[in-house]
């Protein structure tokens, strides 16, 4: 009897917290219509993925990087990010780096990195934020 609440209680929970983690804070996030993303892995560190979000504090960018073949446990690498308006021209830079760098490597399981960086501007529609791995330090970078 007791193992049948526990279980059920498990059940309430891990949907209560899919649900919470999937909505997010519907309130303070707009729909991020019209824009593109692109990203360009290098060095062993595959961008994995790209989200775009619209919050008061401007555009955020976020996302996971992950090992792939040639990765070398640099702590100098970062992401640079860009966004290229529809007429071609650059209308922000500035970088991120990803947490944990380096990257965890583990046999059982698929090890990731998260990184996240907001722009001050929200871009206009037709606008393309482009990510790209870094393989330099910070200091040495042109960004």
């Amino acid at each position: 009897m007791n193992f049948t609440k526990t279980s059920q209680t498990y059940l309430i929970a891990a949907f209560a917290l899919t649900v919470t983690v999937v909505t997010g804070c519907a309130s303070t996030v707009k729909p991020t219509t019209g824009l593109r993303t692109e990203r360009e892995s290098a060095g062993g560190v595959q961008l994995q993925s790209v989200h775009l979000e619209a919050t008061k504090s401007g555009l955020r960018v976020s996302g996971t990087v992950g090992r792939m073949i040639g990765y070398g446990s640099s702590p100098r690498r970062h992401l640079d990010v860009e966004v290229i308006g529809a007429d071609g021209a650059a209308l922000a830079r500035t970088t991120a780096r990803f947490s944990p760098n380096p990257i965890r490597h583990d046999p059982r399981f698929r090890t990731r990195s998260a990184y996240a960086v907001t722009l001050p501007q929200v871009p206009p529609p037709g606008s393309v934020v482009r990510v790209a791995v870094h393989a330099t330090s910070l200091s040495d970078c042109s960004n």
